[in-house]
């Protein structure tokens, strides 16, 4: 999520007043956390990468961390919204399916996947089928939904039904207010949640990315 221009402003001022703080940030992409991160990299090429280039999604680092130990090559997932967090999911479960809206990103991506990875472009003006509904043409269940897109409350209500007992949903972003509903809608369900605040590849804002799970879940939780 990008800075607003009133909050862009607030900064630069900020810096131009208090340049040993500027001097303190810029030492930053030599060592530190950011460096280790590649957040400066992610930030140059504005993509989700991490220090060595390869793909990361764009949640926050402290969950990346955490999920990225737990994928194994059995597991299946369904995402709604691909992008770079696909290619990172590929190298590590078994398959996973995207759902995108937009045809040049749909086509950027998709001349990337590896043969364990497959993008469902949804063309809203030419199908009967809500874009939340596209899961349902796979007919089987997955260990994990990832939903970082559009209409993602909705999605999210569809999301329960697809799956596995064991399997956990993860929500990006999920301090914006608008996603309020489909947390309380998760949590009446009986899923339990696990945030992980902190900074994106390339943007300085505090966010949070959300597993939501239950007993006995995939990532061993």
């Amino acid at each position: 999520m990008s800075l607003t221009l009133k909050e862009k402003v607030k900064t630069v001022f900020y810096f131009l007043t208090h340049p040993q703080s500027l001097k303190m940030v810029i030492s930053l992409e030599e060592s530190g956390y950011l460096h280790d991160e590649g957040w400066f990299k992610a930030f140059n090429m504005k993509q989700a990468i991490d220090k060595n280039g390869n793909p990361i999604p764009w949640f926050t680092y402290p969950s990346i961390d955490f999920i990225k130990e737990r994928l194994n090559k059995e597991m299946t997932v369904f995402e709604y919204g691909c992008g770079n967090s696909t290619l990172f999911f590929a190298m590590r479960v078994k398959e996973i399916t995207s759902v995108e809206k937009d045809r040049t990103w749909y086509g950027k991506i998709k001349q990337k996947l590896p043969s364990n990875a497959s993008i469902i472009l949804f063309k809203e003006a030419i199908t009967e089928v809500s874009y939340t509904q596209i899961i349902e043409r796979s007919n089987k269940k997955f260990d994990l939904i990832i939903v970082d897109a559009i209409k993602r409350n909705e999605v999210i209500y569809k999301a329960v039904d697809y799956i596995k007992p064991d399997g956990v949903i993860i929500l990006d972003n999920s301090d914006v207010s608008d996603y309020k509903a489909g947390i309380e809608f998760l949590i009446k369900k009986g899923f339990k949640r696990l945030d992980f605040w902190g900074i994106q590849a390339g943007y300085f804002n505090k966010t949070c990315t959300t597993i939501f799970y239950k007993s006995n879940n995939c990532l061993g939780i």
